[in-house]
């Protein structure tokens, strides 16, 4: 194949790379055992008769059983082959030999008859070509050398698109092709398996990102960069990663890191299928990841990860994708929730309902690609019912919405609270919606405000303190049904692990999720994270310093909303309390949100008045406790029990209340009021 001559004009319709390169191992093989084994068994002949009319001399217009004319027409023809077998001899500049191998690969995949050919070419039980019979082959077919301590170093296995197999002597190894890369080589362009498509979405992208995409096409087409790293919200990064492929022209395939890692031939298929590839990878802080190069056969890569960790690769850029501005976020609702299937009635009143959903949903930190889809959920849900898309729709999509990943470290508290829900004293009622507006208006603080505040984190973090049972969880649980956001119980044993390393990896996944879904993470016992440090002599407080350290900043950075809870503002250390944006102590319940406790708690089935009023003024219980009451109470007198009668909101018993208001005294260690004990006397 060295400078080969120009084919004639009547070969061109048969430069086929599948056909010839089928005709050229079959034909190749047959010679080899007629010179190698005097007298070929009839799988050689059974092997020649399975193409007739589509051999090597047919196809070539040589003289039959002449392989040197057949190598001198083969040589010839090579450089004007069509398809991506053709690009791929051009590219690593292949011999007649090493095509051959390369055939000899990927054919010995797809057929049987070649199978049984190579079987009694070499040792029994050896299906495959080894590098002893690829080495014999190219001597003696082409004269050329191809010895089996070259081929580990050859550019077909450096380029990934061949594979050395085995632990033994190199001339006991074999030597493969992946079946996918022959197929695709052949002609055959489906994705590969672990591999898919990536759509092109319409979803709404931030605006500056945009103005970014020509001069990024530009660059990867030009090979000015080979790498474009996405930095953000793991669907924001698919999103604008395909989008960058339709800008260059070419389709996305999407991928895991570790598949491109593990197959090493997708290089190769990526190149001359024409795909983009973009893969997705997870890092924690102080990680690396080292893209592998393949010099042979250069693709450009599109990585989409998150905040942490480091990509090393050459020519490498990294995009970080900014978050859509309130502008472009309500746009993009506004967008999405205008569907053409909305049912029939009064168009100002639906007019209406959506603009209080986008004005409620724009709070919501959300990138382009996650509006999309819960819009799509939003106006499903309406149109199973029957409704105009409204807040009901939306806080259900995002209840449900993209938790799969988060509920490794995190379970959903799905819990709505009420106005009656959560009962709290005047003054710290105020402090609750002060906190409230704050999350609200995260967004917007800084308009207006000083250089300093230009840009700062629009996240929120408060710490709620109180004794167990005081309403910390529940007082989570309103404030994140007053801003409709779902919220996430942050589970510390499964973030926690005792290898260096994973639980800081823990952490930034959770926190890179929930930013992701705009959810509210609740910590409880936060103590455990930001107890007092101690002075770092030993090894295992160091490491907790730093631990609680990088925690610190990671939440400082985080845009969302992060509660943490402590039975004891005592136990947090000190230095930590300027990091919180909000601070609420959660007091025991006086006599009046007892009471208001009790009503809210017994609600219809509630006894006289008189005596929830006794048991508020000298039973100073939390409302963790009373709850737990009710439900003890509910238990030994159903609302079943009232059935018969056709009363099913029967009041409790007092005497049912009474006995399991005392029961909830012995569970906790503490001795019940006279009071209580002269009630159940009395009852």
């Amino acid at each position: 194949m060295n400078a080969p001559a120009t084919p004639h004009p009547q070969s061109a319709p048969r430069l086929d790379g599948a056909r010839l390169s089928r005709a050229f191992v079959h034909t190749g093989i047959a010679h080899f055992a007629k010179l190698s084994l005097g007298a070929p068994s009839a799988v050689f002949d059974a092997l020649a008769a399975s193409h007739a009319g589509d051999d090597l001399a047919t196809l070539l217009d040589t003289p039959r059983d002449d392989w040197h004319a057949a190598c001198v027409a083969l040589a010839r023809v090579a450089p004007d082959l069509r398809g991506p077998l053709g690009r791929l001899l051009a590219d690593l500049q292949l011999q007649l030999h090493e095509w051959f191998a390369l055939a000899l690969c990927g054919e010995n995949e797809s057929s049987y008859l070649l199978n049984l050919a190579l079987a009694e070419l070499q040792s029994p039980g050896a299906l495959r070509p080894g590098l002893h019979l690829v080495a014999a082959a190219s001597d003696a077919l082409f004269g050329a050398p191809l010895p089996p301590l070259a081929l580990p170093n050859h550019r077909l296995v450096r380029a990934g698109v061949l594979d050395v197999v085995g632990d033994g002597p190199m001339p006991t190894r074999t030597l493969a092709v992946a079946p996918e890369l022959w197929a695709l080589l052949c002609g055959d362009t489906n994705a590969w398996r672990d591999t898919a498509p990536l759509p092109v979405s319409d979803a709404v992208l931030p605006q500056s990102f945009c103005e970014q995409l020509p001069s990024l096409a530009t660059m990867l087409r030009s090979s000015a960069t080979r790498h474009v790293v996405f930095r953000g919200a793991r669907a924001a990064g698919l999103a604008a990663a395909a989008r960058l492929a339709a800008a260059v022209g070419r389709p996305p395939l999407q991928m895991e890191a570790t598949t491109w890692l593990r197959q090493p031939a997708l290089a190769a298929a990526c190149r001359y299928a024409g795909w983009l590839p973009v893969l997705a990878l997870e890092l924690g802080p102080g990680e690396r990841h080292v893209l592998p190069d393949h010099p042979a056969l250069a693709v450009p890569l599109l990585i989409v990860t998150g905040r942490d960790g480091a990509v090393e690769a050459p020519a490498l850029i990294e995009v970080d994708l900014p978050p859509l501005s309130t502008h472009e976020r309500r746009g993009a609702w506004r967008a999405a929730l205008a569907a053409n299937d909305e049912p029939p009635g009064d168009m100002q009143s639906n007019a209406q309902v959506n603009a209080q959903a986008i004005e409620f949903a724009g709070h919501a930190l959300l990138d382009g690609p996650t509006v999309h889809t819960l819009a799509e959920r939003v106006r499903l849900d309406a149109r199973v019912r029957g409704e105009t898309p409204g807040l009901a729709h939306l806080r259900r999509a995002r209840a449900g919405f993209g938790s799969e990943r988060l509920r490794q470290l995190a379970q959903p508290v799905t819990r709505e609270v009420g106005p009656d829900g959560l009962v709290l004293p005047d003054d710290l009622l105020e402090r609750f919606d002060a906190l409230v507006a704050r999350c609200r208006q995260r967004e917007s603080l800084s308009d207006g405000l000083g250089a300093s505040l230009a840009e700062p984190a629009p996240g929120v973090r408060a710490l709620f303190c109180g004794e167990s049972g005081a309403g910390k969880t529940l007082a989570a649980s309103r404030l994140a049904t007053l801003l409709g956001a779902p919220l996430f119980r942050v589970d510390l044993s499964a973030v926690m692990n005792k290898y260096i390393g994973e639980s800081e990896k823990n952490l930034g996944r959770l926190l890179d999720e929930a930013a992701a879904l705009d959810v509210l993470l609740l910590i409880d016992e936060a103590d455990a994270l930001f107890g007092r440090r101690g002075e770092g002599k030993e090894t295992g407080e160091r490491y907790a310093n730093m631990l609680t350290n990088f925690l610190l900043t990671r939440i400082e950075q985080h845009p969302g909303i992060v509660v943490l809870t402590s039975n004891s503002r005592g136990r947090i250390d000190s230095a930590f309390t300027r990091r919180f944006d909000a601070i609420i102590e959660f007091p025991p319940p006086g006599v009046a949100e007892r009471l208001r406790i009790w009503q809210s708690h017994l609600g219809q089935r509630s006894p006289d008045a008189a005596l929830c009023r006794q048991l508020a003024s000298y039973c100073t219980l939390p409302g963790g406790h009373i709850r737990n009451a009710v439900l003890q109470a509910a238990a030994l007198d159903p609302a079943e029990a009232g059935k018969e009668t056709g009363d099913t909101t029967r009041p409790i018993a007092a005497e049912q209340l009474v006995a399991a208001l005392i029961d909830e005294y012995r569970k906790i260690g503490r001795t019940p009021p006279p009071q209580l004990m002269h009630a159940r006397g009395t009852t």
